[in-house]
């Protein structure tokens, strides 16, 4: 037989071991002066035996998985294949020995031989896309292997995707640093919206925010109240991931931007607020809502003097399991009583009544750390600021678990910068695309109405379906339960009292003159909606349209029409991509779909694959093979180059506290009684206290065995 080239012998030699059922590994080869093979060995990937490590021996009794799992593959099997170069140029097969010394495999198993598997392209932009889709690679092979119709049409292995993805995270490692900062800076090429600084300390990256023009537009429009958290792990070199983040007309998250620090130093945050303003056009908000974190208080203090700082509850509320002891996780009654206390208490009284009812009857008096939340109450207790501009954010748990649900996909991973963008990335455009997708419905669709009112309708054309539905309560609770129980006339207002379906005395505080009204319930001052009590004030004054003094402009439907601008004047259009991007992308769609619709009326016949494969065949002689290397594959992926010369690198030995957790709440019992965190201490095998302060340890009674 003659072969053209090398690779024609190699394709024949690789597809004749792998019908025989063997694999294989290249041998030695001759090359002249120019580089060409005169001739080469192939040979069974079982040929030879390894050289023999002295190390030491492996002690069964230690867990050294690695040294345990090394299985030998070498037999000194002799079977190989040897061709050389003739004087006209061609490839001839010199000599072929047949016989192995060890078993072949069977057909079932000829797909896991290793010289045939190779990760396909379809493979790649599989294991690519779903890696930018928060999916990882064992869910990607899943993916394939559903797809192929089986595990021996995938081409590979899961480990050969896993080594795969494994060797791109190598080859960035050093990079990583250098090549978050760079994908900033073409972004800002591309829009000039874009918003980012960083700052290096010996090289390596401590600080780094962005923003993108959607971004600081959607702070235009909502940033009157921002919730900023610094509790996320999203990365290998442990910096917080610290976003700011909001409520848009819809009532859903909305991202303003976000930081990686490496360190929660005063410092830290102090530059970090500052770059925050910058990016923002210098507009404080008028409410942020934060954990408790001495430093981030500090530099609140310094940098947002005007700001109204207040605690996000929900992360104080998800300590409460752990610090009143395990006797308590599962007495329901506690934790109804808890709920009242915290959310159900109106005033300052009805709070500090039932939170000292409450320590007195389960003996937590002596809790510390309760002790402290009540100290700090004002901070976190909604009772103490009903009359404060909330925008919706702090009235339940919901809004920042739906922040951490959000960002859940990313905590905790060990994930490279680079990966991160690209997975937040696309996670941050599935946020927008659901406000597009409200957007749109509220535009063109019509919400049910319940009542005959024609102030429920005007309702319905102003607010959107979301904010509406709120609304709509208010109206349906205004008709069916509230009744005026008395009215007092004042020389320039008057005082209705009325009872509603809490069976509480309400006060409404009606101004005649400015057709304003101020409701003891104190809901339109918090979330910026009517209150049944007002809505029943409306109705006894024949209004068929709300005031506009109760219409919040944050929760119209049209409240994104207005301009937005930077610091220095310049409009804010987002401008995400090119269009030749844009129409690239589009046609590359519309390829991919015609070839699928065409691969699905094929498949329904063997003669209809042939045809297509043919013409397949035809097609690719169109275009030019590809060169593209390993590397190349992996720039395409991440969408910029891997640079040689870094000048910014990862940051090392960073300290920050843990990653942010869900918390278990009413539904979770189950949970509760099965939960670990009745830890026993090591001495006296009691709970509630460990071994550094048992009591039979102060008492000498210490009877732990080394």
């Amino acid at each position: 037989m003659l072969f053209d080239d090398v690779e024609s012998v190699q394709e024949f030699y690789m597809n004749y071991a792998h019908d025989i059922g063997f694999s294989v590994r290249i041998g030695q080869q001759k090359l002249d002066d120019n580089g060409v093979v005169q001739w080469k060995r192939f040979l069974c990937a079982r040929q030879g035996y390894r050289k023999q490590q002295t190390t030491a021996p492996v002690d069964p009794t230690k867990k050294n998985k690695k040294a345990q799992n090394t299985r030998e593959t070498r037999c000194g099997c002799e079977a190989y294949m040897y061709f050389k170069r003739n004087s006209e140029g061609k490839y001839k097969i010199g000599a072929l020995h047949e016989d192995h010394n060890h078993e072949l495999v069977t057909p079932s198993k000829q797909h896991l031989l290793r010289s045939k598997r190779f990760v396909s392209e379809k493979a790649k932009t599989t294991l690519f896309n779903c890696h930018k889709a928060s999916i990882g690679t064992s869910q990607a092979y899943r993916l394939l292997h559903v797809g192929a119709g089986g595990f021996e049409y995938v081409g590979c292995t899961k480990k050969d995707l896993q080594n795969y993805y494994s060797d791109f995270r190598n080859k960035i490692k050093d990079a990583d640093a250098q090549m978050f900062i760079d994908q900033f800076g073409r972004l800002k090429e591309v829009d000039p919206g874009f918003f980012f600084e960083y700052e290096v300390n010996d090289g390596r990256l401590v600080r780094v925010f962005w923003a993108d023009t959607t971004s600081r537009k959607n702070y235009s429009h909502f940033g009157d109240v921002v919730s900023f958290d610094s509790t996320y792990s999203t990365n290998q070199y442990d910096m917080k991931f610290a976003p700011f983040t909001g409520v848009n007309h819809h009532m859903q998250s909305v991202f303003f931007g976000a930081a990686f620090i490496a360190d929660e130093k005063i410092e830290s945050y102090v530059w970090l607020f500052q770059t925050f303003l910058r990016a923002i056009g210098e507009k404080h908000p008028k409410l942020i809502i934060t954990d408790e974190d001495a430093s981030m208080r500090a530099a609140i203090a310094s940098v947002l003097p005007s700001t109204m700082h207040r605690l996000c509850m929900w992360h104080i509320m998800k300590k409460f399991p752990e610090k009143i002891g395990p006797h308590l996780l599962q007495d329901e009654e506690f934790w109804k009583r808890v709920n009242l206390c915290v959310w159900g208490s109106e005033t300052t009284e009805e709070f500090e009544s039932r939170w000292l009812a409450l320590l007195s009857d389960y003996n937590l008096g002596n809790n510390d750390w309760l002790e402290g939340r009540y100290r700090i109450r004002e901070s976190w207790i909604p009772a103490y600021f009903k009359d404060i501009w909330l925008g919706g954010i702090l009235r339940t748990t919901s809004r920042s678990e739906s922040a951490n649900s959000f960002f859940n996909r990313f905590i905790g991973r060990k994930l490279a910068l680079i990966e991160f963008w690209l997975r937040f990335d696309t996670a941050l455009q599935c946020q927008r695309q659901e406000e597009l997708i409200h957007d749109n419905t509220t535009l063109h669709t019509n919400p049910t109405l319940l009542t005959t009112w024609e102030i429920e309708k005007h309702g319905s054309y102003v607010f959107t379906h979301e904010v509406f539905e709120k609304f709509q309560e208010e109206v349906l609770a205004a008709r069916e339960y509230c009744d005026i129980q008395s009215t007092t006339e004042l020389e320039d207002r008057k005082i209705v009292t009325m009872t509603d379906n809490y069976r509480r005395i309400r006060e409404v505080i009606c101004f005649s003159t400015e057709q304003i009204y101020k409701c003891s319930c104190m809901l339109f001052e918090s979330i910026g909606i009517p209150c049944r009590h007002i809505i029943r004030m409306f109705r006894g004054a024949r209004l068929n349209e709300i005031p506009q003094h109760y219409i919040t402009k944050r929760w119209m439907k049209n409240c994104k029409r207005n301009h937005a601008f930077d610091s220095d004047g310049n409009l804010l259009v987002e401008k995400a991509t090119s269009s030749m991007a844009a129409s690239m992308r589009r046609k590359m769609s519309s390829a991919q779909n015609k070839f699928e619709d065409i691969f699905r009326r094929a498949k329904t016949s063997e003669e209809g694959i042939d045809v297509l494969i043919q013409n397949l065949e035809s097609l690719s002689l169109l275009f030019d093979p590809s060169t593209q290397t390993r590397q190349q594959e992996q720039e395409n992926f991440i969408g910029c180059s891997i640079p040689n010369d870094v000048q910014v690198h990862p940051p090392n030995d960073t300290r920050a506290k843990g990653k942010c957790k869900r918390i278990l709440g009413h539904a979770d019992k189950n949970k509760r009684q099965k939960d670990s965190g009745s830890r026993k201490c090591t001495i006296c095998k009691d709970v509630g206290h460990d071994r550094r302060n048992c009591p039979k340890k102060e008492s000498g009674a210490d009877t732990h065995e080394s």
